[in-house]
Parts: C-alpha cells; structure tokens; sequence
C-alpha cells in the first residue's frame, strides 16, 4: 500500500483507513447501544464482538495518527476561520473517541470484578491492562460519555462534508481513489457513504448474537430440572424423598426370596447421541452448555438393583456453552482446572426403584479433586435390547471449588448447577 498523495488527495493508505474506521465506529457505537437490550449468552456473546472491534479501532487509529504525522496533508480549502477552526476541532476530538474510546473500554474489562478473557475474533488472546480497580467507574462514565460525543462528532463531520459537496467544492475527492474524482463518481460516493453509514449502524442490530448449546435435553426434562432446583433446599421434599427410599429398600428385602429366579444384572452400552447437559446462570440470565465427551459404564437389571452399577466419566475439556471464549475460561483453573484434573467421574453405590419406571442413584461425584455424596433422579424405559434414560440431580458449584475468586459470588453465578442427562443404551448380548 502506497503512502504517496498529491496535493490534491490524500493517500490510499489514509483512504482506505478513513473509510474502514468509519464503518467501524459506526458499528461500535450502534452496538453499545444495543448492549443493554441483550441478556445471558446473546449479550455474553456481543460483548466479546464489541471488544474486538475496540481494540481494531484502536489499533487502526493510531496506524492513521501515524500517517497523518508522517505524510503531507492536502491543501486547506478556502473557507472562513471560524469553519476551518470548527473542522479542526471535529478531525481533533475525532481522534481523542478513536484512541480514548477503547482505551477506557480496555481499562473497564481489565478492573472489572469478574476478570473475562478477551480474545480478538475468539482466537487472539489480548491482556489485561495492570490498573487499579479503582479507576473502573470513571473509566466506565469517560466511555459512556464518549459514545454520545461520537455520535455529535459524525452528524457535524457529515453536515460538514456534505455543505462542501452541495458547495460544488471537492470534500470528497480527497478522501476517494483518483478514478472517483470526477463530480458524477462524487455523487455516487455521498450515495454510497451515506447508505454504508445506515447499514453500518443496522447491522448491529441484526447480527443473531448467542445461539442454543449443541446438547439440550427435551422440553419436559428441562422442566423437571427447574423442579428440582427450586426444591433442593426443601425439608418437606428431602423428606419425602428419604421415606421413598426406605420403602424401596424394604421392598427389596421382602423380594429377596425370589431373587434366584429373577434376571441378573446385565452390561449395557451407551449409543451415539446421548447428552449430557448443565444448566445455570449469570447475572440472573440462563445459561446451557454441555459435554460432547463423556462415557457411562452400565451394569443394570431392575430385578437386581443389588447387583446393578453405575459409572460415568466426563471428559470436561470437553465442554460446549456455545462460545469458545467462556468455553476456554470454564477450563480454567478458576472453574474445571483440566491441567491438573481433566475428568469427573461419578460412581453410584445404591440404586433403588421409587415407582413405576423411576429410580434413584445415590453415589459419589469426583470433580476438581473433590468427592462428594451425590444422588440423582431417572427414569428408565425397557424396551427388549434397548433402553432410554433420562435424567437430573443438582449440584453445589462452590463445594467442589468450581469458580473460584471473583466467580465464587453466588449472586453473579448461583451455587446451584443443574445437571441433566439423555440417553439410549444397548444390552449386550
């Protein structure tokens, strides 16, 4: 890219830069706007989009600061002091929002209370900036104000060029290719900066930010799950479910007798498509992920629960939210820690029939170097060689050092995670 001009034009790198940055900070700024209307993954999602683009204005600005310093400017036009010192002013504060802008974005993300790693396009990661926490809220009101000052900066910076170029005086073929010169090519150049400028500013407000995580249980399980979690504290409810449980153990006492002749517990194996799914939230927004990596070793027969046997390994590099960055971050030593633990395991000891085709597994969870007593809910539909398992349990996040430092506030991140299940299974022959 050449850095030549004539006196008449400015050269093609500044061009190109002009129009770029244009677009840009047309985006951004309408992008910020539609921010606050967004929630959990889809705002999760736009956030990370407009600290990219951020951080590209600022590094584009400074390459055009530099090119303005270096290489020599077009000719002033003739026109009033008063308007050359006002365009001066506008080209001025226009470099302070280009520089100023991101600069207080990346000191808001590098003081925030919940550190979370930017990466440009979700594949380079870019650091945080070594400012005390202290400077957060005036930087967050300096970018804020900053956005409305943009936003006066372009309608001034456009009446402006557009009063130069009804003026018949040639505004534009500065800042366009020589081939566009002409003043019939100008007109085509307003047309086409003005219709850039309204798409610029729309398609912040199109783009389908977020999307659904890879693997969600069915409607009715997802139900069941808020059950759950809403009764997990419940007295009433766990007592319930304990008096259950003696009268599947009883029972099984008082069946013991025919035992010989029922059907012994079998080996199965787990399909292809099965999920298995997490669900909670943040800053009181849902949030779904789930595991694409994961094994059970199943050895079950509803004759003989004494007999039968549950293990499941989790692969938790293995984890989907649907953004790559939280994915990464979820790895992490602050979440999962897969470096120095790379799989949870959860290996039942008990399993009774509560009724009809629902059971209960009461076991132990492995997770980040932690074990806990776990119990979960399923139901389990026989059919011949073939049976379809769904289940739920709820877990505690904190108590297995999931989200630690500033992700271990329960009111950003609740401590309860629900954990759902899906599944068809072969018995082998």
């Amino acid at each position: 890219m050449s850095l030549h001009q004539s006196p008449a034009r400015y050269s093609l790198a500044a061009i190109i830069l002009h129009w770029s940055l244009a677009a840009l900070l047309l985006f951004q700024v309408s992008l910020g706007w539609r921010l606050e209307d967004l929630t959990g993954l889809p705002q999760f999602a736009a956030y990370q989009l407009h600290k990219t683009i951020g951080i590209s204005i600022l590094l584009l600005s400074v390459a055009r600061l530099v090119i303005r310093l270096l290489v020599p400017r077009p000719r002033p036009l003739n026109t009033s002091l008063l308007l050359a010192a006002l365009a001066g002013g506008v080209h001025a504060l226009f470099y302070v929002v280009m520089i100023l802008g991101p600069l207080t974005g990346w000191i808001i993300v590098s003081t925030s209370a919940i550190k979370v790693p930017t990466l440009l396009f979700g594949v380079i990661p870019w650091p945080h900036l070594p400012v005390s926490a202290a400077l957060h809220d005036p930087a967050e009101a300096v970018h804020s104000l900053l956005g409305w000052l943009l936003a006066g900066l372009v309608i001034l910076h456009v009446a402006g060029a557009l009063r130069h170029h009804f003026l018949r005086k040639d505004i534009l073929g500065r800042m366009a290719p020589a081939a566009l010169g002409r003043r019939g090519a100008l007109n085509m150049v307003a047309g086409l900066a003005i219709a850039g400028a309204l798409t610029a500013l729309a398609l912040a407000w199109v783009l389908p930010f977020g999307g659904k995580a890879p693997a969600q249980a069915d409607a009715g399980l997802a139900g069941s799950n808020v059950a759950v979690a809403d009764n997990a504290g419940d007295p009433a409810v766990n007592a319930s479910n304990a008096a259950e449980d003696a009268v599947a153990v009883n029972q099984a006492a008082a069946d013991q007798p025919a035992k010989d002749e029922a059907q012994k517990a079998v080996a199965w194996t787990v399909q292809r498509g099965g999920t298995l799914n997490f669900r909670t939230a943040y800053s009181g927004s849902d949030i779904e992920g789930g595991f694409s990596r994961w094994d059970a070793d199943i050895v079950f027969s509803p004759d003989d629960l004494p007999g039968s046997r549950i293990a499941v390994t989790v692969d938790l590099a293995s984890v989907d939210s649907a953004d790559s960055q939280r994915d990464e971050m979820l790895r992490g030593d602050e979440f999962f820690g897969v470096g120095a633990h790379p799989r949870a395991t959860f290996r039942a000891s008990r399993i009774t029939h509560r009724d009809g085709n629902r059971y209960r597994a009461a076991g132990t969870l492995s997770l980040n170097g932690q074990q806990k007593p776990v119990t979960l809910d399923f139901t389990l539909d026989i059919d011949g060689m073939v049976a379809r398992a769904r289940g739920y349990t709820r877990i505690d996040r904190t108590a297995f050092g999931v989200g630690t430092g500033e992700w271990s506030d329960t009111s950003t991140i609740p401590d309860a995670v629900t954990i759902s299940f899906n599944f068809q299974a072969k018995r082998a022959e």
